[in-house]
């Protein structure tokens, strides 16, 4: 009898929900062809943030009443989702009775059992715990982040218990534990990590006490570790990003990978940067720290069946710089990392040696690396920097003049009223005049009150495009006038001046004329009239008695010229600071 179209179906389980328990045998409920959400329910907004992995099982059956022999079929997963964040795999176990549970752990069997790990789960832990502790020898490798473990419980026998739990989060501390030991009591120390985990505990897993051999209590918890291993045969379904034939022998396909698991961690590309230094020299630390990134050089050993082992030498060009030299090297999937302590030995996951003025390095592993990965080796150079903090700054520090704006030529600025502000760093900084002509505070300088001038000189750096604020008051000025009746200088040339007022301290200013220049040119021929000579021309001038000329005079007060105050000398080998 021939196969018709209706004789091969699909049924659902017998539990078609995604818990541990769901899957199992087939049931009698056939799937409809083309109705919606016969195996997956719609997606949740949960689900969509946050990601989730639901597995259905489902079963082929044949109605065929006859005895032929079933030749062959296919399962074909014919239109991919739409949505790029929903990815449909099938797997198959061969076991019709297989539950979720079984099926989750054929999926995560990516991750095989590995050797027990050096350290064990202390004290007991309950179901739904999203944390564990583990107990180490002090100065082990705590559990890796990201990594994944396994957790068993009576391994290989009935009631067996295990679970893979992946670390999210590490805290490491050292403990001390006491015990009792023929009757005494005797300490030591532990190293004890807490480990956040991804996904709750499915099961109570008994853990071992604290103990100085750092041995696991017999009948306990073993923490495995884990190796990857690809032991699933996942099939899906790509788009073609190209037209193509029957008689075409190759396919251009979207992608050939698909998603099995949720991931929180992305990727993002860098370009067009320099690498960055993994060690850096502090320069100085007064007035500002100073940090200097040495400049990495980079080269790698490639680990293949031929060259795999745990001792490996290596000749750095150029010379490295002690206290530099990082090695990096993959092995079971886990990343270790050897340095330099600066004296020439190598320490961390590894020992060795390096010499800085012939550039050897030998290296010895503490595991084997991985086949196809490679040994990293970065260091850096002594002429990567040049240490100056000791020569300290040969510049001048920046001074500021400045005349103060008044509504009167003759206004003075008020002793103790003048304030100046600016930004340095961010930081507001305030300098004002002490009322005897200095600056205080964050600047150093002179302010002349009755001509508004003065310098200031900051001790902290303005920012590049601040302005220096300058804030005073102007004080009432009175003038007196002394005529030539009314000063008599005695023998010395000291005269006395008596003020119409008591003068404000560091206001008073007096101006004077000391000399005229008089300029006499004579024209013409011998006068017949024209003034008596001798002739007066000023006060306190008179221009003799020239027989026989006829004079033309010119005369002018010269005012004394004006010159900056006097400020005190700057020294050389100033180290500028900014706010810190």
């Amino acid at each position: 009898m021939p196969l018709l179209q209706g004789d091969i179906r699909f049924a659902r389980s017998v539990n078609m929900a995604d818990v541990p328990e769901g899957g199992g045998p087939p049931s009698a409920q056939l799937l409809t062809s083309g109705r919606s959400n016969e195996i997956c329910p719609d997606i949740s907004e949960e689900t969509r943030t946050v990601g989730r992995t639901e597995i259905y099982q489902i079963h082929s059956l044949l109605r065929n009443t006859d005895r032929a022999a079933l030749l062959g079929s296919n399962v074909i997963l014919a239109q991919p989702p739409a949505d790029p964040n929903v990815s449909v795999t099938l797997l198959t176990l061969g076991n019709p009775f297989a539950t979720r549970a079984e099926i989750a752990a054929r999926i995560e069997a990516g991750r095989s059992p590995g050797p027990e790990w050096a350290g064990y789960l202390l004290e007991n832990h309950y179901e739904t715990m999203r944390s564990m502790t583990v107990l180490q020898r002090p100065g082990m490798s705590p559990p890796t982040i990201g990594h994944t473990y396994l957790l068993v419980f009576n391994e290989g026998l009935a009631g067996e218990r295990r679970q893979r739990v992946r670390i999210k989060a590490t805290d490491t501390t050292t403990r001390t534990y006491t015990e009792i030991v023929n009757g005494q009591l005797m300490d030591f120390e532990a190293q004890v990590t807490t480990c956040e985990l991804f996904d709750g505990l499915l099961h109570d897993y008994p853990g071992s006490p604290p103990s100085r051999y750092f041995a696991r209590a017999t009948g306990k918890t073993v923490l495995r570790d884990t190796v990857y291993s690809d032991s699933g045969m996942f099939h899906g379904a790509s788009r073609l990003v190209a037209p193509t034939v029957p008689t075409d022998v190759w396919l251009q396909l979207d992608s050939v990978y698909t998603q099995i698991v949720p991931n929180s961690r992305t990727e993002a590309a860098t370009v067009d940067a320099r690498p960055t230094a993994r060690q850096g020299v502090v320069l100085a630390d007064a007035p500002r720290r100073v940090e200097v990134g040495i400049t990495p050089h980079t080269q790698r050993i490639k680990i293949s069946e031929e060259n795999a082992g745990v001792m490996y030498t290596a000749q750095l060009r150029p010379l490295p710089e002690p206290g530099t030299v990082f090695i990096d090297y993959w092995s079971l999937g886990n990343r270790y990392t050897i340095t330099d302590d600066g004296t020439g030995r190598l320490a961390g996951q590894g020992g060795g040696s390096v010499d800085a003025l012939t550039g050897t390095l030998a290296m010895t592993l503490k595991a084997r690396p991985d086949i196809g990965s490679s040994i990293t080796i970065t260091h850096g150079t002594r002429v990567g920097y040049t240490d100056r903090s000791s020569q300290g700054a040969q510049v001048r520090a920046p001074e500021f003049a400045f005349v103060l704006d008044a509504d009167n030529a003759g206004d003075q600025a008020g002793a103790g009223s003048v304030t100046a502000t600016w930004y340095s760093a961010g930081v507001l900084r305030t300098a004002t005049d002490d009322g005897s002509g200095k600056f205080t505070g964050d600047a150093t300088g002179l302010v002349d009150y009755p001509t508004r001038t003065g310098v200031l000189r900051p001790s902290y750096m303005p920012d590049p495009g601040a302005t220096i604020q300058l804030a005073y008051s102007v004080d009432n000025v009175v003038t007196d006038v002394f005529g030539p009746s009314g000063i008599t200088p005695d023998a010395g040339g000291f005269v006395n001046l008596t003020l119409s007022q008591q003068p404000v301290a560091r206001s008073l200013a007096l101006s004077w004329i000391t000399v005229h220049d008089i300029a006499v040119r004579f024209i013409g021929t011998p006068a017949t009239s024209g003034p008596s000579w001798p002739l007066t021309v000023g006060p306190d001038v008179t221009v003799g008695t020239v027989p026989g000329t006829k004079p033309t005079v010119a005369v002018g007060p010269v005012a004394p010229p004006w010159r900056d105050p006097a400020l005190p000398p700057i020294g050389v080998g100033i180290n500028w600071p900014r706010s810190s």
